[in-house]
């Protein structure tokens, strides 16, 4: 089943980035730390859209199936239910990115992009599902993974807290870029799109959802952009 059934006008969107680098003391020493940049954009559907997508999904509930992690059950690290996102859809959000592609990629610093795959899924977080501190990229079968996107959305009013995404900086230690102590914080807003980096780490907060209903998830279609240069 499709979500997307018709080709809406796009929406003028306001565009925010953290900034790019600061420093930070600890024991009297200066640190260098680098800002996980990120692009959050509101209204990226229209209203009519992001309830026809809601309803969809709600409708497949019993395809979606428990996510994995490193391509395991992993209840340590990870715990949601997850869908594929079918081929047309991938096609449409995939042509509403191209459109804001060229200034999401120059506000997070990504000089080039050869985009070789366009990837995605839908993921249902309900009562204590979370995902723990990883990167999208980290192992060499996903290293072409260059962008990030999630795009929210859920019943509202909304019935599930948490659920937030963690957005760590990074500094680093004996020539390698590593996680830093400070974060940014990103809440799951009803129809915003989030991009970020691949490479950063990141992680989800648990959800608590009092109803335990499928309908009351917190709900994204998040995937990946690939390149076909691999890394930066």
């Amino acid at each position: 089943m499709d979500l997307f059934s018709t080709i809406f006008p796009e929406q003028i969107v306001d565009i925010d980035t953290q900034p790019t680098i600061f420093r930070s003391t600890e024991n009297n020493h200066q640190e260098e730390i680098w800002s996980a940049q990120y692009v959050q954009i509101d209204n990226f559907l229209s209203p009519g859209e992001n309830q026809k997508i809601l309803k969809s999904v709600i409708a497949q509930e019993s395809k979606f199936i428990p996510t994995k992690h490193g391509g395991k059950f992993d209840l340590e690290t990870r715990q949601s239910k997850v869908l594929p996102l079918s081929t047309n859809d991938c096609k449409y959000i995939s042509k509403k990115i191209d459109i804001l592609l060229p200034d999401i990629l120059t506000k997070l610093g990504i000089s080039h992009l050869s985009i070789d795959k366009f990837e995605g899924q839908i993921t249902a977080h309900n009562d204590g599902d979370f995902y723990r501190i990883h990167k999208d990229n980290g192992t060499p079968n996903l290293s072409s993974r260059k962008l990030t996107y999630l795009y929210y959305f859920y019943w509202e009013p909304k019935c599930f807290i948490g659920g937030e995404l963690v957005l760590y900086d990074y500094k680093k230690e004996w020539g390698v870029y590593v996680k830093a102590e400070t974060f940014k914080t990103i809440q799951p807003q009803n129809n915003s799109i989030v991009f970020f980096r691949s490479d950063f780490m990141h992680e989800v907060l648990p959800v608590v959802c009092p109803s335990q209903a499928f309908v009351d998830s917190r709900f994204t279609i998040n995937g990946w952009i690939h390149d076909s240069f691999g890394r930066s």
